[in-house]
């Protein structure tokens, strides 16, 4: 009798050994989340889930490794699942409406973002990623006001900025657009890529037929990147509204010598077909 006993009471202890609280399996899940053991944080969220299911914050942890491991649906179920519990946690509705972004659900993704500017309008970059989802569904309007939104939260954005011009050209508010690219060139001289957004301001000066105001700023364009294919490219196309054939073809050369037509961002045109067959 006295050894069963004993047994019971050497099981009963291991038992309690064995048992982890909410706590510790969190803790345990996070250390390893941290140094990127994600097999084994995902187990010790799972198994937090398991054993505590009225426990909202795990949810959110596992969610974020479906996440990570591009589980999408299974990240967005365990968003929502915490968000059952604590529905106006605006980290978590900001979380699922990156993922819900990530399988283009925009209409979604909006929704969780105006949830946000509910509850906190001054939520970090949220009138920006509320805009991107509209810019998605092409609604440039509705985009337009939020980046204007933004930029009146955090006036030196750039990333705001620039998509904001997007739009504007989109809506063909060209004038508009033209001050921000003034704008953007002044106050971000040292920003790489410079060169592109002359050749996007030339680009919308020819579209508004101002071919000498495009030259000069394709000018600018390939003074800042010397071996800027489709910046030679542009200035063909505009010596060809000039009237310079000589140049044009000048230009067009140049621009195939450094392989124009592998550029990930070039795309085949009428003034392509234009220059090619006259520069033979």
């Amino acid at each position: 009798m006295k050894k069963i006993l004993s047994l019971i009471v050497v099981i009963l202890f291991c038992q309690n050994l064995s048992a982890q609280t909410i706590e510790e399996l969190n803790a345990l899940g996070i250390k390893y989340a941290k140094k990127e053991k994600f097999d084994e944080a995902f187990s010790a969220f799972d198994k937090a889930i398991n054993l505590y299911p009225n426990s909202p914050g795990t949810y959110v942890n596992r969610g974020n490794i479906h996440r990570f491991r591009g589980n999408y649906e299974l990240a967005i179920a365990d968003y929502s699942k915490f968000l059952d519990f604590s529905s106006n946690n605006v980290d978590v509705l900001y979380a699922r409406a990156g993922v819900y972004k990530e399988v283009d659900a925009f209409d979604k993704a909006i929704s969780d973002y105006s949830r946000v500017i509910e509850i906190n309008p001054s939520y970090t970059d949220i009138y920006f990623d509320r805009a991107y989802s509209y810019i998605r569904l092409k609604d440039y309007e509705n985009a337009k006001n939020d980046l204007i939104a933004q930029l009146k939260i955090s006036p030196k954005d750039f990333k705001s900025l620039a998509n904001l011009i997007n739009v504007k050209t989109e809506l063909k508010l060209f004038d508009e657009a033209l001050v921000d690219y003034d704008k953007i060139l002044n106050e971000f001289p040292n920003q790489p890529d410079l060169h592109i957004f002359y050749n996007n301001k030339a680009n919308l000066y020819r579209e508004t037929n101002r071919p000498k105001d495009a030259l000069l700023e394709i000018e600018k364009a390939l003074k800042s990147n010397k071996n800027y294919a489709i910046g030679y490219f542009n200035r063909a196309a505009i010596y060809l509204d000039l009237g310079d054939e000589s140049n044009a073809c000048k230009d067009f050369k140049k621009a195939l010598s450094l392989n124009l037509l592998k550029d990930p961002h070039f795309e085949v045109d009428e003034d392509f077909e234009k220059l090619k067959s006259l520069c033979k």
